[in-house]
Parts: structure tokens; sequence; C-alpha cells
């Protein structure tokens, strides 16, 4: 496969981020597959700063190795990102702003453009200088220019005509301009693909599912999910902005106790004042779906890095005991079907579900076909509907744990719903049945209930094992979320160096079919790889099957792990097995 890997480096304020996102959405239009990520800080003007695009003639699975294309805006970036230089990089700089002496002779192509007077001169806006920089990366990687006027056009046309004709001809003046050449030639398929990132795919998919109330509070990377329902509210949503997190998951409870299907969004940091409340859902039995975002920790930590290392929290989040679903989507398209499935399941079984992503998949974007609406079904479970002659029993005994729920309003369907453990009135026992005993019965009952939801949903549910990639493989690597695509990629690496590795990713990590899970890994030869220190997957999988996995590829700077670092350091690890 041809791919080509780009970078555009600079401080924030430059614009960095614009260019990135113009350049995805232009080879997208122009039939290419293309994957985008941004390395940024916490700060509104200044740093160093640089957004990644690779792009290739088929699926990608990762923003990919080193830079085969480099685009510097200021002397930082080369003197930052060099050593990230691919063999025969080609380096696109501005010789007024950048002096380019410390990679001369070490067989780059070396082509300045005199990007900022160029972009005043077009414009009279500085900023323009890196649409010119596009224009020659357009040429470089020979994608046609014409795409780029559509794509100005869409992004805007809204600031008036003159805007989009400043982008148009800064682009067409980069790709013309004399010494720029087509060294890196890619070509697509002619069909139309879309770019976005995994928190608009989560919404897309929420969305899909009915969701009309999302609460938060703003904290990265969960902020863009209660952006864009907050730019949709024409759509028949409303995104509501509390004072904290804790009114976030308490405003969502109230909506879905109203029988709206609520959702709120947060980082682990706010995902910490949740807890309580999350315990407050399942006593409740009111269904809930919660998005939480990882970012690298403990505290604020580093606020816009990655890291899976929130994962044994959230499986153990609030005090006692109770049923929950924790699935962690493992790329933007999965992200909008599992966000839609997720709304299901809680309905279903009248319980919190945890959608569990990172910064690396909450922002990144990827190119895709489209999605597939007609696929969502929307299945509301066990809702009662009229009263049969008796007090409703809201908290009804039953097999499967799963009670018929009745939403406020309904005639006759009255009941309590308190935080408080309960008959299945809804009465509370520590209050009605307390000194007599029989309330020690009652908790009994209901705790169980409550807990049987687990084998129903490993009963009726096929999701609850992890999946397989190349079953005959000689080795297995095992991994979740967000890390998994970097995972196949590598297998696909080592493939082209005659070592057969396959891969068990997990999806939903909680339930865990346990026999079924212990059956798949033992005997294989495994490695465990996760963005976090002490594999916290590692530990659930021993946890859960008594199976250890001493090999570990583990990364927790707050980078994102990639497919050259896992084949590296798996070649390292096969004589230990």
């Amino acid at each position: 496969m041809v791919d080509v890997t780009i970078r555009i480096a600079g401080a924030n304020g430059d614009g960095v981020e614009s260019s990135g996102n113009m350049l995805l959405k232009t080879v997208a239009r122009n039939g290419l597959h293309a994957y985008g990520y941004r390395g940024y800080q916490s700060i509104i003007r200044g740093g160093h700063v640089w957004y990644q695009v690779r792009i290739g003639e088929a699926k990608l699975y990762s923003p990919g190795n080193g830079i085969d294309v480099f685009v510097a805006l200021n002397q930082d970036g080369i003197e930052n990102q060099k050593e990230h230089f691919n063999k025969n990089a080609i380096i696109i700089y501005d010789p007024s702003k950048v002096n380019v002496d410390s990679i001369k002779n070490q067989g780059y192509t070396l082509i300045g453009i005199p990007l900022l007077d160029t972009a005043v001169k077009i414009s009279g806006d500085p900023i323009m200088r890196n649409v010119v920089a596009i224009g020659a990366i357009l040429k470089v990687i020979g994608v046609n220019i014409e795409a780029f006027d559509e794509v100005a056009k869409s992004m805007f046309l809204r600031k008036g005509e003159a805007i989009v004709s400043n982008n148009v001809n800064a682009a067409r003046t980069g790709y013309n301009y004399e010494g720029v050449e087509t060294f890196r030639p890619i070509k697509g398929d002619e069909k139309t693909r879309f770019t976005l990132d995994g928190n608009t795919a989560l919404s897309m998919g929420s969305y899909a599912a009915g969701c009309k109330l999302y609460a938060g509070y703003p904290m990265t990377p969960a902020s863009t999910i209660l952006q864009w329902f907050a730019a949709h509210e024409d759509k028949g949503v409303l995104a509501k902005q509390t004072e904290d997190e804790l009114a976030a998951i308490n405003t969502a409870i109230g909506g879905s106790f109203a029988g709206v299907r609520s959702a709120c969004g947060t980082s682990g940091g706010g995902f910490s004042l949740m807890v309580e409340a999350l315990g407050f859902t399942a006593m409740l039995e009111v269904p809930l779906v919660v998005f939480e975002a990882q970012r690298t920790g403990p505290s604020t930590g580093l606020p816009t890095k990655t890291e899976q290392a929130d994962l044994l929290f959230i499986l153990h989040a609030s005090q006692g005991e109770f049923p929950r679903i924790v699935v962690s989507p493992r790329n933007v398209e999965e992200c909008f079907y599992i966000a839609a499935e997720a709304f299901n399941l809680a309905d279903k079984y009248q319980c919190p579900v945890i959608v569990m992503s990172d910064l690396f998949l909450s922002e990144h974007i990827e190119s895709i076909d489209g999605f597939d609406i007609d696929s969502i079904n929307i299945n509301r479970g066990k809702i009662a509907e009229k009263n049969n002659g008796e007090r409703f029993k809201r908290y009804l005994y039953s097999e499967d744990g799963v009670s018929p729920r009745a939403f406020p309003g309904t005639p006759g369907l009255e009941h309590i719903a308190a935080s408080d453990e309960h008959d299945e009135y809804g009465d509370l026992v520590s209050d009605a049945l307390s000194g007599i005993g029989k309330y020690v019965e009652v908790r009994k009952k209901m705790h169980g209930k409550r807990m049987s939801k687990i084998e129903s949903m490993l009963k009726n549910e096929s999701i609850f094992v992890p999946k397989v990639r190349d079953e005959d493989s000689d080795y297995f690597f095992v991994c979740f979320g967000s890390t998994t695509d970097q995972v196949i990629e590598a297998t696909e690496m080592l493939k082209s160096k005659g070592k057969k590795f396959g891969v068990i990713s997990f999806n939903y990590l909680m339930p865990l079919d346990k026999e079924k899970t212990k059956k798949m890994l033992k005997g294989k030869k495994l490695i465990d790889v996760e963005c976090n220190f002490t594999a916290q997957l590692a530990q659930v999988i021993m946890a859960n099957t008594g199976i250890e996995i001493p090999n570990r590829i583990l990364r927790y700077d707050g980078e994102v792990i990639t497919s050259a670092e896992i084949v590296e350091k798996a070649l390292g690890m096969i004589d230990k097995f």
C-alpha cells in the first residue's frame, strides 16, 4: 500500500489545526483514505504544536511512523521535529522564518517558499501562509487542487466570498510555486469520503439512537460532545452545560427517569465527581449512558495527552455492588455504532453503561465511507403502560433481574424512587421494616434481583467476549480500545518479517464472560499492549481467568503508542516464550 505521512508544525494560533483539517477533507474528497492527529498544549497562543495527516490508498490504522513531508511554520518546528523525519523526507519551509542549516546534506528535499510574504500579498492575513503550504503539499503528493476549492467553500463561505477566494488563491499559489514538484504521488479511488473524530461519531451515534438530552461540564477531551449537541439543538436535542459534573450526571439521571434517552460525559477528573450518582443510578435502576474520555492523570495530569489508565477505576467506581456495562470503542467508525447500542443496553437492563474512550480516540480524525443508519434499531426494554388493578411494583422480582419501569405521569403507575434500599413497591426497607428482621430478606432478595442482570447479560448477549483476529497465529497481542488499530497495523508489519501475530481485543470489558475468555486465551503466546503503567487490562484478565500475561508493551508518557514501537518490542520478546 502506498501512503505518506505529513506533519505541519508551528505555534498555537498559527492555524495549524485548521490547516490539518483542510488537508484531511481535501484528500478524502479525492478518494483517498486519511488519518489525522494533533499534538498541542493547554495554552491559547504560543508553544509548539503540530498536526499530522497520514494519507493512503487503502484503509489506515494509525497516524503513521515518522514524517515523509514536513511543513515548518517556525524554527521550533524544525528543531523539535527533525528527529522524526523519515529517510528522504521533503521539508517545506519559509526561508525568512526558518533556518535549515541543521538538516542540510542529510538526504532531505528542501523546498523554500516565502509563505508569509505570499500570504500577506494575497490576503493581507499572515495566517494564510499555512494555506499556501497546503497547496504545496497537494502538489508534492499529486492530489488534484480542484477538491480544495470545494473544501474552502464548505468551511468558509459563511464568512463571505472574499475569505473563500483568499483561501483558494493562497492554495493555488503554493501548488504552482516554482520548484514544487510531485515527489510522492498517491492516487485515490475517486470515492468521496467523510472525515470525523471519535467524539463526533459518539455524538452522531447517540442522536441516531434517540438521545434527546446531553449534560456535561467542559473538560478535555470530552468537551466536543457537549459542543456537538449544543450545535444541533435545532434537531430536537437539549444540551445542558451544568455548573459541575455532579449536576451533569444528576441532570441526565432526571431526564432518563422522566423517559428521555439521556447521557452525560466527562474525563477522569469529572468522572471522579460523578461516582456517587453512578450508584444512585444503579439503585433507582434508571438507564444511563456515561461517556468517559481518558487523559493523562492523576489529577489534571497532562490535560492534552492520552492514556488508558482509568480502566480499573471505571470497573469499580461507586460504593457497593451493582450491574454495569463498560465498553471501549476501538476506532472512529465503531464509536458511532457502540454509542447507539449503549442506549439499547442501558434501557434493556436498566443500568449504567459507561462508554470509555481516550483523548486519542476522541480527537483523532479518520476518513470513513459513511454510516448505516438503517442498522440502528431502538429497544426501550420493559415499559409498563397501564395499571393491572393493583399497586404498581416498580421493582418487581423477576427471573432476569429486570422489572418493568414506568414513566412519570402514567396513571396508576405511581411509585417511590429513592436512593435507599427498597422493596418491590419502592418503599424504603430501612424505614418501613427497620428492627423487624424482615428487611434482611427483602435486602437479600432485591440485591440478588439486581445482580442477576449480569447473568442475563451474559446469557442473552454475545458481545461480552473479546474479538479475535487471525486465530491461527503463532503469537497474539492482547489489547483494548484505541490501541487496537495500532496493534493491527503492527501485525501486518510483522507479517512482512515472517512473524505471524494475531490480535485479541477486548471491546466490552464488563461484564466479562470468564469461561469463554479463558478458553480463548488459554495456551496462547500472549503479549499485552496498553497505554498505562500497571497493565490494567492484564490485571482484569488475571482476576477473571487466572491467566497471567508477563510479556507487556506499555506506554505511559501521554503520547500514542505506535505500530513501529510495538513491532520493535514484540520482536525482542519472542525469545521469552
